[in-house]
């Protein structure tokens, strides 16, 4: 078969007969260009929640725990048994004797009552090893307050950080702008804080007893949390005052940062046999999205949605394709007649038809994906922001740029441009070229 030919022949008969096929082109364009679009949406979603966890909230890849119960296993926070300081230097081994650990933060839970001169309310938070929370939360998220200063700028004795929905409830003068990450170059917006003097008492029950300990602390920051809920409970201290609080030395979980591009499993249970071998029982090592089921719904129900669309766009384009095939080609009927009357053989003619679709299909995808990347890019740079329902702050309305599915979909899309020609050209074929020539 004359490959060159075949090209030449494709080309010149799609330039003659494309007019037949414009309804076509123009669907497949828009299917191409709406799948690529949902596509980076849903990845920039994705992105975002990620990021949410691993950096926002300083999980980073790995926790590290011991949990209390199986209901402990399958969700955050249901129960802890706490780390004594043996364990905690057993595992600070093991993290510090692994290549692949960056850093590590050791977080202690903590709960009970919080009072000023006029009111008083329930509070719920964490202790946290300040330095390393801030490496784990990285340059766009380590200025996480919306007013006052983070931990980690903080020189004042006893610094104590306040959701926005509870410093409200203390007194406090809260803005109205939520938290946003930094852009590359962008410095943080400070705001100053607005709160009452005097210092604020926190109250829990000690670890092990019944007895009830009492400390104060002054509010240095507001944080906005995300989530209104945990903003009206949310209190942030460094871990010695926690643990003062707490009159404990022990923590709850390890946070752990790995370096970019290893391989969470395979850390996850070399880390976990590590601590098997130095005699660490009963704790666990989990990925950051073991157990983040808000990240595995809005990731299956988007990724759902994707498989829909996809299957979809490629009905609708296979359809479109096989109609326009069988009008334009059995309207060239004589025309492959005469060029099986000369010697070409029917595999030719099936090439030269599934090559006329293919060059409609890959100009419809090359339009398509081009009018989606300009699109990205104008989405990108305009940055516009929304708030989410039972969001408290706005997030970017992202698009990311997919190019696993933009080469997916012109590959798939000229795929079935080849088996939507092959369907009516053998029905064609099958016709002897005498009963061809001879119709009028």
């Amino acid at each position: 078969m004359n490959i060159s030919l075949l090209l030449g022949m494709s080309l010149r008969n799609l330039w003659r007969n494309g007019r037949k096929s414009r309804g076509t082109f123009a669907v497949m364009c828009v299917s191409i260009l709406a799948l690529c679009l949902l596509s980076g949406y849903m990845q920039a979603n994705v992105e975002l929640i990620r990021d949410a966890f691993m950096r926002w909230g300083a999980r980073g890849h790995l926790v590290i725990e011991k949990p209390a119960s199986d209901l402990a296993r399958q969700v955050e926070g249901a129960g802890q048994i706490p780390l004594t300081l043996k364990t905690q230097a057993r595992i600070e081994a093991v993290l510090k004797g692994d290549a692949d650990v960056v850093t590590s933060a050791r977080i202690l839970r903590i709960s009970g009552m919080v009072s000023n001169a006029t009111v008083s309310t329930i509070f719920a938070g964490i202790g946290q090893d300040v330095q390393e929370i801030r490496q784990i939360k990285g340059p766009a998220y380590e200025f996480d307050v919306v007013a006052g200063t983070p931990l980690w700028m903080e020189t004042r004795a006893q610094p104590l950080i306040l959701g926005q929905g509870l410093a409200a409830i203390l007194g406090c003068q809260v803005p109205d702008t939520g938290f946003a990450p930094l852009q590359p170059g962008d410095t943080p917006v400070s705001r100053p804080l607005d709160c009452p003097e005097i210092p604020l008492e926190l109250t829990a029950a000690t670890r092990g007893t019944a007895r009830i300990n009492v400390i104060q602390a002054q509010p240095t920051g507001i944080m906005d949390w995300g989530i209104k809920e945990v903003n009206d409970r949310l209190v942030v201290l460094p871990m010695a005052d926690a643990q003062s609080l707490l009159n404990t030395s022990d923590v709850s979980e390890y946070h752990v940062l790995l370096r970019e591009g290893v391989s969470l499993s395979a850390a996850r249970d070399r880390i976990a046999a590590a601590l098997q071998a130095e005699g660490v029982e009963g704790v666990e090592v989990f990925r950051w999205s073991d157990r983040a089921a808000f990240y595995v719904q809005v990731k299956a129900v988007l990724g759902g949605f994707l498989n829909f669309i996809a299957f979809i766009a490629c009905a609708i384009g296979f359809t479109s394709l096989l109609n326009a095939s069988y009008m334009n080609f059995s309207q060239r009927a004589r025309e492959f007649a005469t060029l099986r009357s000369l010697g070409f053989p029917r595999r030719f003619v099936l090439g030269l038809t599934a090559l006329e679709n293919s060059w409609l299909a890959l100009g419809a995808a090359a339009l398509g994906i081009g009018g989606a990347s300009l699109i990205v890019l104008a989405v990108r740079r305009a940055q516009i922001m929304w708030t989410p329902p039972g969001s408290s702050n706005a997030v970017p309305v992202d698009l990311a740029w997919v190019w696993p599915t933009y080469i997916a979909a012109a590959l798939a899309v000229v795929l079935i441009a080849a088996c939507a020609s092959a369907i009516p050209t053998r029905k064609i074929l099958r016709r002897p070229i005498r009963a061809v020539l001879s119709d009028r």
